[in-house]
């Protein structure tokens, strides 16, 4: 590919390619494509339809929807108005939408889905104009748009191109909130040379003539933003996924070879792959656990490699095909990967690459074909610097980190070293040969009253491992010992009630009970033996309702915001330490 230096060159490049099915979204349970031309023709009409409303270049334009072909278009649009794209999550709680929507002046706003609308009721006077993806009435629809550009491009076809000849490689290209785990979401800017540094990764995961990418993470989310881009410029055909519950059913319909996917979502097909498992006759359950099982093994297992080829034929071969088998790459980040997770889906014949990166320098690292270590984020990417401090604490540098919170010069100010380098607030290990492992997040390292220090996230994966377990925190933060909150998976807790006749018994009840409990207090003493003495968990409450974004307790990237979660079940917490409050 050719370098770039803003957006207005990939748009030429776009224009160039012959692809007939560039965008793909379900519409009415079918796919329907956008061709390269499509994409083109419409980005340039909603453009010329921006520019009538008359605001200054840099203002900022707001997109709240779940993820599609339209999400791409006016994305692009924005930018090449002039506006700055302000992507908001389509699961994004009240008072984070009220903040971010102030704290960015968003007076022109994109939206679709119906929980998004419930949303902006209370909220519809902010705005000078809505753009609707879907009919609705009081918005202007994406369609509409469309029709007022092509009459401006008829009348006046000079004015597009004096548009994007305006643009500059230091223009702020987005602002894109931090997931706000720790307090307030701040708005990071990236500028257009921030955006087109991510088509300059060397071009080492995907083929144009080939590949089809399913795209199912939320395109507010850095992750999913940057590969769109990447996915969009060079011409892969994106599949635009909205509904992350259809992906088994979208995976045989599009038959993808690539997908990018967050930990906890190969979790999740892990453990549906057991239920279905479980669920079949005798000889199902008999072959299918025996297979499942070896494919947790490491690839150097004597037993995994004698028996594989077998397993393979019987069952792997099949879970491949439940997915159109043709997917030979899934990138995975956002978290940090379980390497048991990773053992898993490469026997079945998943390859998943771990990679990094953070919302202020979008993508730092990954691990590549050729160049792999279990464990690790691995090797930068060209034009990427990384560096330790002497505590541990990751520093990068390059043409992705951004140039700035935006309205927070004390916040941006913290946020980098004296000499330039970005703070990821990441403690991590950097090998002989270049390979990155991260440790754990620096203010997520908890001290004990007795002076010893514990990592709370590896623990919490390892709970969260368990059929039973949705999620769950440590508490151990200036505490004696450490113990634990579960948050179970409601659904694999009926199906316990339902095996044993238990049906009746409402849930909160259930979930207090001895059967319940008895599982959990196995899970710990499992757990345990695995920890460090001083990280051992004395002690768990399994809590009756589901974290949630509304609720405070999760942000709109499902990470757990530990602070509300502590307050809020303070006297739960409390019962763990009697003997610290008398």
């Amino acid at each position: 590919m050719k370098p770039f230096k803003t957006l207005v060159d990939v748009i030429h490049y776009i224009a160039e390619q012959k692809n007939p099915k560039a965008l793909n979204h379900l519409e009415n349970e079918q796919w329907k494509a956008f061709s390269s031309s499509d994409f083109v023709t419409s980005v340039k009409y909603l453009t010329l339809y921006l520019n009538t409303l008359q605001f200054n270049r840099g203002e900022r334009i707001g997109i709240m929807a779940p993820c599609s072909a339209f999400w791409t278009i006016a994305d692009f649009a924005i930018l090449l108005a002039g506006g700055i794209s302000v992507p908001l999550f389509a699961n994004i709680s009240h008072e984070n939408f009220e903040y971010e929507v102030d704290q960015a002046e968003i007076k022109v706003l994109f939206i679709s889905g119906e929980e998004q609308w419930k949303m902006l009721h209370a909220h519809q006077g902010h705005f000078k104009q809505i753009i609707a993806f879907d009919e609705k009435p009081n918005a202007l629809t994406l369609s509409e748009a469309y029709r007022i550009g092509k009459e401006i491009d008829a009348k006046d076809p000079d004015l597009y191109p004096s548009l994007l000849s305006k643009m500059t490689e230091k223009d702020v290209a987005t602002i894109i909130f931090t997931s706000g785990s720790t307090g307030l979401p701040k708005g990071v800017e990236l500028t257009q040379t921030s955006l087109v540094s991510l088509l300059h990764i060397d071009p080492f995961y995907w083929n144009p003539k080939t590949d089809r990418y399913l795209s199912v993470l939320p395109l507010a989310h850095i992750f999913a933003r940057a590969l769109n881009l990447i996915m969009v410029a060079w011409g892969i055909s994106v599949y635009y996924l909205a509904d992350v519950k259809k992906l088994g059913e979208a995976a045989q319909q599009v038959k993808p070879s690539l997908m990018i996917l967050v930990p906890r979502i190969l979790e999740k097909i892990q453990a549906n792959m057991w239920a279905k498992v479980n669920a079949g006759n005798f000889m199902t359950r008999l072959i299918g656990r025996w297979a499942l099982r070896l494919a947790a093994q490491k690839e150097s297992s004597f037993w995994r490699q004698i028996f594989h080829p077998i397993a393979d034929t019987l069952v792997y071969s099949r879970l491949r095909e439940a997915f159109g088998n043709r997917l030979r790459l899934i990138i995975s980040g956002g978290a940090h990967l379980n390497p048991d997770v990773y053992h898993f889906f490469l026997a079945i014949g998943f390859p998943v690459y771990e990679g990094y990166g953070l919302t202020e320098a979008a993508t730092v690292s990954c691990n590549r074909f050729n160049r792999i270590k279990v464990g690790t984020i691995g090797l930068p990417f060209e034009g990427m610097t990384v560096s330790l401090t002497p505590e541990g604490e990751l520093l990068v540098k390059g043409g992705l980190v951004m140039k700035g919170y935006y309205k927070s010069p004390e916040a941006t100010q913290n946020a980098f070293t004296e000499d330039g380098w970005l703070r990821t607030g990441d403690r991590a290990q950097i090998d002989e040969e270049g390979f990155i492992t991260i440790l754990g997040r620096l203010k997520e390292l908890f001290k004990t009253t007795k002076g010893e220090y514990i990592s709370p996230v590896p623990i919490e994966q390892a709970l969260a491992k368990d059929r039973l377990v949705d999620m769950a925190i440590i508490i151990a933060d200036s505490r004696k010992y450490a113990t634990c909150l579960i948050f179970p998976d409601f659904e694999a807790v009926k199906k316990i009630q339902k095996k044993l006749n238990k049906e009746q018994i409402p849930m909160e009840e259930f979930l207090q009970g001895a059967e319940i409990k008895q599982h959990m207090h196995k899970l710990l003493v499992s757990i345990n033996k695995h920890l460090n003495h001083w990280e051992e968990l004395h002690d768990f409450r399994v809590v009756a309702e589901h974290p949630s974004i509304e609720g405070g307790e999760l942000t709109p990237t499902m990470k757990l915001r530990r602070e509300v979660i502590e307050k809020k079940y303070e006297d739960l917490i409390n019962s763990m330490y009697f003997e610290e409050l008398v």
